[in-house]
């Protein structure tokens, strides 16, 4: 079965078809803390005064999808929407012949984490408003970095994503339930992807998580990075901004 996915990413790739004409353009750092890089879209528009949603959108399985990859299918609907993206590259991702490595995931968890940490200083964020996305392999650290996480992410979208119910049992505090969780993928997708879309879907209803679950008709393995921007603003709560408001005089 994972030999089938792999035939598929070598015949097919995970191309990126979202517009890149914005105003600005995505660029690369390195993170202090642990020296890894990310890719970071700040919207045109934005403004101290005014608390950002942050969206977090991990790859999947390297070369076939990469955290440049990811800043570009993300950066127009950051744009649109008033939010900062951030794409980490990561070593938890492979979806072919891996299945998360907990060592791989604490990992990234500590980078993510360190990366967001920076950009509270450096930016107002909207600290009520934090969705970590992921494609494909990306659903091992999104998963386990979304739902270790309640107290920063209030939404996890898992699009066309790997899942592997032994790397997330028992590892998330009782408080992940409150967190919003959306799960898709490709109706023509491959059944690997398919079937472990819907153990997590299973999986998690079955520890109380509240899913938004939804097959994309007509779709194989691609980008539709659409479906969880317009789920993360359906859930949109009161802003917490990191920085003082400064709209008054």
């Amino acid at each position: 079965m994972r030999l089938s996915v792999l035939f598929l990413f070598i015949l097919c790739g995970c191309a990126v078809t979202q517009s890149q004409n914005t105003p600005r353009h995505h660029w690369y750092e390195h993170d202090p803390v642990t020296g890894r890089g990310f890719y970071i879209y700040v919207p045109d528009a934005y403004t101290s005064r005014r608390a950002a949603p942050l969206i977090v959108s991990c790859h999947g399985t390297v070369p076939f999808d990469t955290a440049d990859m990811h800043i570009r299918e993300w950066q127009m609907l950051a744009e649109r929407n008033g939010c900062i993206v951030i794409a980490p590259e990561l070593v938890g991702t492979d979806g072919i012949f891996g299945d998360g490595p907990i060592v791989a995931m604490l990992e990234d968890e500590r980078y993510i984490l360190s990366i967001i940490s920076g950009l509270c200083y450096r930016y107002n964020i909207d600290r009520a408003n934090v969705m970590i996305t992921g494609f494909s392999g990306g659903g091992f650290p999104t998963y386990w970095v979304g739902l270790r996480h309640p107290d920063l992410f209030s939404v996890v979208a898992a699009r066309n994503c790997n899942f592997s119910e032994g790397n997330v049992d028992g590892w998330f505090p009782d408080e992940a339930v409150r967190t919003r969780v959306m799960i898709y993928f490709g109706e023509n997708d491959p059944g690997a992807i398919q079937g472990q879309s819907q153990a997590a879907i299973r999986y998690l209803r079955a520890k109380g998580f509240v899913v938004e679950a939804m097959t994309i008709p007509g779709a194989g393995h691609e980008r539709h990075p659409e479906y969880a921007m317009d789920y993360f603003r359906r859930q949109w709560k009161v802003p917490q901004p990191t920085a003082p408001d400064r709209s008054s005089p």
